[in-house]
């Protein structure tokens, strides 16, 4: 069996804290960390393991488009791959759960025959588990928001709706102040005749620090534009069944 080339690997919802001890023992084999992570802590921590660690976040600055970092980022882990394997790519949350670059790495790494290694993290559909206090187990529809409204997908209102990445709503763009409420409109418009517009929903913030505790916004659905719902903190969606 080839030797991994490349590791994929997520730091978790509550940074070093969720850190698993397969993920650690990635870092240590690794002779290069590159780290898309906003906690400088994570990134810190990450050091520990492998001393030679570099910080994505630069690639953001001068650019347009999210898209146009996320294959750069899968251009320079396949480069230092094929130059001084293994390598690794952490990121916040769950390596595979809407985190683009992690899919063109993927797609890119297999064109140059690289073997990848995916390692399992704690994401934000875990901790919603936690906040919510609901096991949804038994049924729950999860959608990314965009995908949702661009495909012209219809929920099921029988059936609870999780929907991620309100923050970036039907926006490609990088973005660099406090995202606009005024895109989750055409949500409110797929919902409403869906739940009601006094469908009451939840607005859930998973905690990133272990002193810090998560929150939860309720409101009817036709208040999600109006309504400060600090998009800029990345919450999730939760919308009930309807009765």
């Amino acid at each position: 069996m080839r030797k991994t080339s490349i590791y994929l690997l997520g730091s978790g919802i509550k940074g070093a804290l969720h850190f698993t001890v397969e993920t650690v023992q990635a870092l240590r084999a690794c002779r290069r960390v590159f780290v898309l992570h906003s906690d400088q802590g994570v990134i810190k921590s990450v050091r520990e393991h492998c001393p030679q660690v570099e910080d994505l976040a630069p690639l953001y600055n001068g650019q347009t488009l999210r898209d146009d970092v996320y294959h750069e980022i899968s251009r320079r882990l396949v480069e230092s791959a094929l130059d001084s394997a293994p390598v690794a790519f952490l990121v916040h949350g769950h390596p595979l759960f809407l985190v683009s670059a992690t899919e063109y790495t993927l797609d890119l790494a297999e064109r140059h025959d690289l073997r990848v290694s995916v390692l399992p993290a704690v994401s934000s559909f875990d901790t919603l588990l936690c906040d919510l206090r609901i096991d949804y187990g038994y049924g729950v529809q999860i959608f990314d928001t965009t995908t949702l409204l661009k495909a012209g997908w219809t929920p099921n209102p029988q059936v609870p709706l999780l929907l991620f990445q309100l923050a970036s709503t039907l926006n490609r763009a990088v973005i660099s102040g406090d995202p606009d409420q005024e895109a989750l409109r055409p949500l409110i418009d797929l919902l409403v005749p869906l739940y009601g517009a006094d469908h009451r929903v939840q607005v859930v913030w998973s905690s990133a620090h272990i002193l810090e505790a998560s929150s939860i916004t309720e409101l009817p659905i036709r208040e999600l534009a109006t309504t400060d719902l600090e998009l800029w903190r990345r919450p999730t969606l939760y919308v009930p069944a309807k009765d």
